[in-house]
C-alpha cells in the first residue's frame, strides 16, 4: 500500500509537471506570435516610407531640406506627468521642517494643512444618531409593566 502511495503521489506530480510546461509553452508561443507580428508591421512600415521618398523624390519636391520636428502627442506642447502635482510651500525662517512640523507661529495658518486622515479624526461628528432616534429602552420598560 505505501509502494502505491507512493507511486500515486509520483504520478500527480508528473501530471502537474507536464500541464505547467504545457501552459509555459502556450505562452511562448503566443510571445513568438507577437513578435512576428510586429516584426512583420515594422517591415511594412518600413517599406512604406522608402516608397514614399521615392515618391516625393519622383516628383522634385523638396522635402529632405525641410526640418524634421515630431509631432507633440495629442496637441499638447508638455507630456502628462503622473502622480499627484508637487505642492509649492513658502519657505520660512525655521527652515524647511518648520512648516511641516505643525509646531511653533505657523500652526494655524491654512497654507499648512495636516494630511486627510488627521483632519477628519479631528473633526467632531456633526450629527449622532441617538439625539434623532429615541433610543428604545423606555418603550420596552412600559411594554413589560
Amino acid at each position: 500500500m505505501l509502494l502505491n502511495k507512493k507511486a500515486l503521489m509520483y504520478k500527480q506530480l508528473v501530471e502537474k509537471l507536464y500541464d505547467k510546461c504545457q501552459r509555459i509553452q502556450a505562452e511562448n508561443e503566443r510571445c513568438v506570435m507577437r513578435v512576428n507580428g510586429i516584426k512583420k508591421i515594422v517591415k511594412r512600415r518600413n517599406h512604406d516610407v522608402e516608397l514614399l521618398k521615392r515618391r516625393l523624390d519622383k516628383h522634385g519636391d523638396n522635402w529632405r531640406s525641410v526640418p524634421m520636428v515630431a509631432p507633440h502627442p495629442k496637441g499638447k506642447t508638455e507630456q502628462k506627468r503622473r502622480g499627484p502635482k508637487p505642492k509649492n510651500k513658502p519657505a520660512t525662517d525655521g527652515g524647511v521642517g518648520a512648516a511641516t512640523t505643525g509646531s511653533g507661529q505657523g500652526t494655524n495658518s491654512p497654507s499648512v494643512r495636516k494630511p486627510r486622515k488627521q483632519r477628519a479624526k479631528l473633526q467632531p461628528p456633526t450629527t449622532s444618531l441617538s439625539a434623532t432616534i429615541p433610543s428604545p429602552q423606555p418603550s420596552q420598560t412600559q411594554m413589560g409593566t
